[in-house]
């Protein structure tokens, strides 16, 4: 465990259990898309987690290469041997309920995570480690165990490692009875190394361990319960795969150290002689660009937290020939979504000091611009397909591209190919393009259908629409005004007449804004307004948090006086510790908890249920309608401290897609997701500014 870089230490205290570390929940990435995860408890509790899900088309094709290890340590007695059990499933019992075996969760005593994750236990006498990194930029990970066994007689005690394996697509569950055929190829590459090769429907592993013996002894476990599957209303059963055994001879009364390394493809990877140095390096430059800007301060802990957290999402992208970089939305399960990567990119890559891959992420989707529309995400098994079907996605991509200049100066990237990118969206806007997404005459932009979900609002399951917002959306048109304005400060004499006609656009805007929007009866904005088929125009008055970006972006179309009202208004109804809710506890839709099946939970989703993403625009509308004086930069820290405390707490160094509306406000949905630590940077890296560019609205 590289110490400096730790960023929790989880000990058992007197009469405690780690049963109730179940909640707390680990991820390790390695910029590829790969990933590990689990819970401090050593124990898996949904499909997702594994030792190793590897990517086969980086950052997507996920599959799960390792679930977990079955670890034994095996020491003499004098009637033959006493074999201790270090691992834990769970399984249900025939009535029903949830039971543990083997229960090594009873000898655990201590978890850390860092850029690896360690567990210590302690088992009659032998001490045992496991720590687990992945490599760096690699599809590959290694368990370095380290064990002191008690000195014993002329028996050696001894390790027994059983790898457990499913070999299937990371969002899917595997069966014995549909495993199909499983070969198991078993070598000895090095006379103290062991390798076996393990291959089930076109997809192959290796997995090697050092002084071992391989044993060869296929079984298969049945039934391993996943208690966060069947709380979402899913399969939560799945089987697992057992080739055989590694053996090593431990050195009584002494340290032996064991690597046990598993990689995708057939052949075996040894472990790398400093298989952390690359990211700690990486990291170490992030976390003092953060220092450098003021970000977190004096607090080195937070700045290698926050860097650390902010670098699980920003992966490679082959694209067109090229290795680029793009975003991932969150983990366990989403891939790059373009609406994702350009609001969380200012915080996780800008206000990191990181510009170069700022730039290379502006240009994936800069080349992927198609009509004007940037994806709203890419496939999860073509690398050469994307979906566009996304309102906001482009116009967040216009206003990504606006902060990259302002933080680098970039000028020759702005007028090789940004400006352009940029002003193709814009141009295909006002005169429409795909999903009926275009300018209407009071220059506001209309999207959509009644069967359409365009914003990022979009849960629908079943055919069923739970927040149809089509017609002409208030964030849409605050991005919308941002653009316009934004571009035409920027535009050179080269595109002087495209300035000139949007910032006459804007001004068209501008009028059109607060009288299709403002609803004198709440002092808020309405949230969206759209016609029917007799050309009826209907407001709805519902309270969301999509208002805010009309105060929080750079440009508002508002005057003063309504951005104050409107930050009154959030913060009374819908603001929580843990971000803004989607609707407020007193409307009559208002779901206060996310769980159940997924028609359940998707309903839930924008109907109460806290983003935490939300707490980034919120607190920069309260710093931008105080005009960043003293009393709005004190107010804007107490806003994002609760999710900062997450993030070093129970978070363990992450921040969640979403939290339950109801208090406590439970992290449900993604574990880690990327706008929610990046909204959250990008607060503090505003806040390190004594007299940050561009305050003015």
């Amino acid at each position: 465990m590289d110490l400096q870089w730790r960023t929790h230490d989880l000990t058992i205290p007197p009469g405690g259990s780690a049963q109730d570390w179940l909640q707390y929940e680990w991820l390790l990435t390695n910029g590829t898309g790969a990933f590990a995860m689990g819970t401090a408890a050593a124990l898996n509790t949904r499909r997702y987690h594994a030792l190793l899900t590897a990517a086969q088309k980086p950052p997507v094709g996920r599959i799960v290469a390792l679930n977990q290890v079955l670890e034994q340590i095996v020491l003499p007695d004098p009637s033959g041997e006493q074999v201790h059990e270090l691992t834990t499933c769970a399984f249900l019992n025939p009535q029903g309920h949830q039971v543990f075996v083997p229960q090594g969760h009873g000898f655990l005593r201590r978890f850390e995570k860092g850029l690896t994750v360690r567990w210590s236990y302690s088992v009659d006498h032998a001490q045992f480690n496991r720590e687990l990194f992945l490599h760096w930029k690699k599809q590959a990970a290694t368990l370095h165990y380290q064990v002191q066994s008690p000195a014993t007689g002329t028996m050696a005690p001894k390790l027994r490692l059983w790898p457990m394996v499913t070999l299937r697509d990371f969002h899917s569950l595997l069966r014995q009875g549909a495993a199909g055929s499983i070969a198991v190829d078993v070598a000895q590459p090095k006379p103290s190394t062991a390798s076996v090769t393990v291959r089930r429907e076109g997809l192959a592993i290796s997995l090697s361990c050092t002084s071992a013996c391989f044993v060869p002894q296929q079984s298969w476990w049945y039934g391993v319960y996943y208690t966060g599957e069947a709380e979402r209303g899913q399969d939560a059963l799945e089987d697992y795969f057992v080739p055989g055994y590694f053996q090593i001879e431990l050195n009584p009364g002494q340290d032996t150290d064991v690597d046990l390394t598993v990689a995708l493809g057939p052949e075996p990877h040894d472990p790398p002689a400093r298989p952390l140095k690359l990211r700690r390096d990486h990291l170490e430059a992030v976390r003092q660009n953060l220092a450098n800007r003021g970000v977190a301060a004096e607090d080195q802990m937070l700045q290698r937290t926050l860097a650390l957290a902010a670098d699980d999402f920003i992966t490679e992208r082959r694209f067109r020939n090229d290795r680029l970089t793009t975003v991932m939305a969150g983990y366990p399960w989403f891939a790059d979504w373009g609406r994702d990567t350009f609001i969380a990119l200012p915080g996780l890559m800008l206000a990191t000091g990181r510009f170069d891959e700022a730039r290379s992420t502006l240009k994936v989707f800069a080349g992927a611009i198609r009509e004007g529309l940037v994806p709203n995400c890419f496939d999860d098994y073509d690398q050469t397909a994307a979906h566009y079907n996304t309102v906001d996605a482009s116009l967040w991509f216009v206003h990504a591209a606006i902060e990259y200049l302002h933080a680098t100066g970039d000028r020759d990237s702005w007028k090789d190919w940004l400006a352009e990118a940029a002003m193709s969206v814009i141009e295909a806007y006002i005169r429409g393009t795909d999903h009926d997404i275009r300018m209407a005459g009071d220059g506001l932009i209309t999207a959509g259908s009644p069967h359409t979900q365009l914003t990022w609002m979009d849960a629908a399951c079943d055919g069923v629409v739970f927040t149809p917002r089509f017609g002409k959306a208030v964030e849409v048109n605050a991005l919308w005004y941002n653009a316009l304005t934004g571009l035409a400060d920027l535009l050179t004499d080269r595109h002087k007449r495209e300035a000139e006609h949007y910032h006459k656009l804007a001004q068209r805007v501008t009028r059109s804004f607060a009288k299709l929007f403002w609803d004198e009866a709440t002092g808020s904005l309405c949230d969206h307004v759209w016609l029917d088929e007799n050309a009826s125009e209907h407001r709805d008055r519902t309270l969301r948090p999509n208002q805010i970006f009309a105060v929080s972006l750079p440009r508002s179309p508002l005057p003063r006086t309504k951005q104050l009202a409107i930050i009154r208004v959030v913060r009374d109804k819908l603001l929580t510790p843990y971000g803004l809710r989607t609707l407020p506890a007193d409307d009559p839709r208002y779901h206060g908890r996310y769980t159940g099946p997924r028609f359940q939970r998707d309903e839930a989703y924008h109907q109460g249920t806290v983003w935490p993403w939300l707490i980034g625009p919120y607190a920069e509308a309260v710093l931008r309608a105080g005009r960043f004086d003293e009393r709005s930069r004190l107010a804007a820290r107490q806003i994002v401290q609760p999710l900062l405390s997450h993030l070093v707490g129970e978070g363990v160094g992450q921040l969640p897609e979403i939290c339950e509306g109801d208090p406590p406000h439970r992290p449900v949905g993604c574990v880690a997701q990327a706008w929610s630590v990046a909204e959250v940077l990008r607060v503090l890296a505003l806040l390190a500014h004594q007299s940050p560019a561009r305050h003015a609205c």
